[in-house]
């Protein structure tokens, strides 16, 4: 018979082992000289696959204890509902990560750019999956979600194809 904290130190390892492995994975992905635009490219697909790994990983983990299968096993026959649900409390944010990965494809903006959309101007700073920072001439920092960058207009003055 297993000692309850045998599932624990296995759940544990196995999310440490995922978040490494992330890890790896990020710094092979990252060991390139890359253009702007690729880079932009990259940026989003590393951060997309460590978020994928991580969420395995600790999925994985969790199914190592009795009880959170025993749970799972109910929570899987309702999850239409739950996909419902989540799916209409989370809209926003899956629009700012599907309009994140169309910006780093389609690239109307790439880091570097100085851009103007709506009422905010600035340097693109980083493209995250949810979020895109400028740096003002004032040295601030804006957040504009990807969604409205993905469709608003946008004045790009340093983009060159």
């Amino acid at each position: 018979m297993h000692h309850p904290w045998d599932r624990v130190v296995i759940a544990v390892v196995v999310i440490v082992a995922t978040a490494l492995l992330a890890k790896l994975v990020d710094l092979r992905i990252s060991r390139r000289e890359l253009t702007p635009a690729l880079e932009t490219r990259y940026q989003v697909v590393r951060r997309t696959i460590a978020v994928a790994i991580v969420f395995i990983g600790v999925f994985s983990a969790l199914f190592v204890i009795p009880q959170v299968r025993a749970v799972a096993g109910a929570i899987l026959a309702s999850s239409a509902v739950i996909g419902i649900v989540i799916g209409l409390a989370a809209q926003r944010t899956l629009s700012n990560f599907v309009a994140g990965l169309l910006i780093a494809f389609t690239q109307p903006v790439r880091l570097g750019d100085e851009i103007e959309i709506a009422d905010a101007a600035g340097r693109v700073e980083e493209i995250g999956l949810t979020y895109t920072w400028l740096r003002t001439a004032d040295d601030e920092r804006i957040a504009i979600p990807n969604d409205k960058l993905a469709s608003e207009t946008i004045r790009n003055k340093t983009f060159k194809r």
